[in-house]
């Protein structure tokens, strides 16, 4: 299974992925460190990216996928088209669906990380729900209260994963 963990900036793709990576013993790969430095520089700016500057972004976490047959990846796949470079053999989608109020919470106080507040709206606005023909997409609705091993646990409930380590 590929596991791709979805949602806008601060929604804890990231965190849930340590924590699932901690539980099954799968790598975790944060498409972040995926980026350019000009389109981390671009976000850094406020700017949300284009379709031409995640194009070869999305070939390389597709790369990544089809490298490893076990593997986590945090990534936006903000769009159904995104959705679709990385929809590998195995590839499995967890949408952490997170209130805009909690996202912004998170974001302001967020430090070191390119992706800050003023990035939001333009994820927000560029965010394409999955669709009801998107059966590989598990959906997590995701409040103030949930802990990412929380988390963790619901996805490998949801997706009927062997809570044991698989290496």
């Amino acid at each position: 299974m590929r596991m791709i963990l979805m949602g806008v900036s601060g929604s804890g793709k990231t965190a849930l992925g340590h924590a699932l990576s901690a539980r099954t013993g799968w790598p975790f790969l944060d498409g972040d460190d995926f980026h350019t430095p000009a389109a981390k520089a671009k976000m850094a700016a406020g700017e949300g990216l284009t379709d031409a500057d995640r194009a070869p972004w999305l070939a390389r976490l597709r790369a990544e996928l089809l490298a490893l047959p076990r593997v986590i990846l945090a990534c936006s796949s903000l769009r159904h088209s995104y959705r679709d470079v990385l929809r590998v053999p195995g590839a499995q989608f967890v949408f952490l669906h997170v209130p805009a109020e909690l996202l912004a919470a998170r974001l302001r106080h967020r430090s070191g990380h390119y992706a800050h507040l003023d990035l939001l709206p333009s994820q927000l606005q560029t965010l394409e729900l999955p669709g009801p023909d998107e059966a590989d997409v598990l959906t997590l609705h995701v409040t103030s209260q949930d802990a990412p091993d929380d988390l963790a646990q619901r996805v490998l409930a949801g997706l009927e994963v062997d809570h044991a380590r698989q290496n």
